[in-house]
């Protein structure tokens, strides 16, 4: 029963993992760039208005099927086509389409461009959810926002409303990559900075080593505590006094007192039980020469007699 409820409890797990792992929520809209003029090239060596998607969930999310819109009356504008498979989007990964009115070109080119002080809509499958929103500001109709792209500020953080809070005016385009700038000093080194002697290194690993120690010698004293209590129970039920009634009445069984009942009826039965015996010892003397000389005379053999004739 327990393996059942176990193997059950697995099975929704994993439905749940993959249920979650399909959640198109967990798209946003994450960097967007109105005017390219030598920025990023698209596969066709062309350089248009793009859109970048995030995955901000842990699991892969397959983006097939959704719609991509700047038209609040028609959400479904443009539809992701399904059964491709570089529409699903792997965990904290990033998905990116080409805002260029070109959408024979292929499955990330939309049927419509980026204008300023637009609305840009990822809508769910069903094409009435809204998933995110952001308005393209309109700033970007300047010709000094060229080749300047507007971005969350750290990747799948902000709003989802279009109201641009967690948004700002990129230093630099990253498209298909983390918008946060990556730190330029290693952690070696700014380990380095804080500890250059490294007290601080070497008092937390004898710390971590003392400590698995402490608790190793408690873990095998209380195994040690568990194993004495179990053996004394044992002892102690092996002195029980109705244990020893029990094979005392097992050794006072009718086969023992059988036996004993056979034993007197035998000594009682002198015929059978005893033969008579004598206690007379007859000693009989037997002379024989003896030698001092030798003791092994009587192991020689008689001389030989020479008949002689006459």
């Amino acid at each position: 029963m327990k393996h059942t409820r176990l193997l059950v409890v697995l099975c929704l797990s994993v439905i749940s993992f993959g249920a979650f792992a399909q959640n198109q929520s967990a798209m946003r809209i994450n960097e967007i760039l109105v005017t390219n003029t030598n920025d990023f090239q698209d596969d066709f060596g062309q350089q248009n208005a793009w859109i970048e998607l995030f995955n901000s969930s842990y699991g892969t999310v397959d983006v097939g099927g959704c719609f991509l819109s700047d038209d609040a009356a028609d959400l479904r504008k443009y539809s992701i086509p399904k059964g491709d498979v570089l529409t699903k989007v792997k965990p904290r990964q990033h998905l990116l389409f080409w805002a260029d009115n070109q959408p024979f070109r292929g499955t990330f080119h939309t049927n419509f461009t980026l204008i300023p002080g637009k609305t840009i809509f990822f809508v769910a499958s069903d094409g009435k959810t809204i998933i995110d929103q952001i308005v393209v500001p309109q700033q970007f109709a300047d010709s000094s926002m060229t080749n300047v792209s507007y971005g969350r500020t750290d990747d799948g953080i902000g709003s989802t409303d279009g109201k641009g809070e967690g948004w700002k005016v990129m230093a630099k385009t990253s498209p298909s990559t983390n918008n946060a700038e990556m730190a330029k000093v290693s952690k070696s080194q700014r380990m380095g900075e804080i500890d250059p002697y490294g007290w601080m290194l070497a008092v937390t690993s004898m710390s971590v080593v003392f400590i698995a120690l402490i608790i190793l010698y408690r873990l095998f004293k209380r195994i040690a505590q568990i194993s004495n209590r179990k053996a004394d129970k044992k002892t102690q039920a092996s002195v029980n006094p109705q244990t020893i009634k029990t094979t005392k009445a097992e050794e006072n069984s009718s086969e023992t007192f059988a036996a004993i009942a056979m034993a007197l009826h035998l000594y009682q039965e002198e015929n059978e039980a005893h033969d008579e015996e004598s206690f007379v010892v007859t000693l009989q003397h037997t002379d024989r020469s003896y030698s001092p000389w030798s003791s092994k005379i009587y192991s020689l053999r008689e001389n030989p007699q020479v008949n002689r004739r006459k």
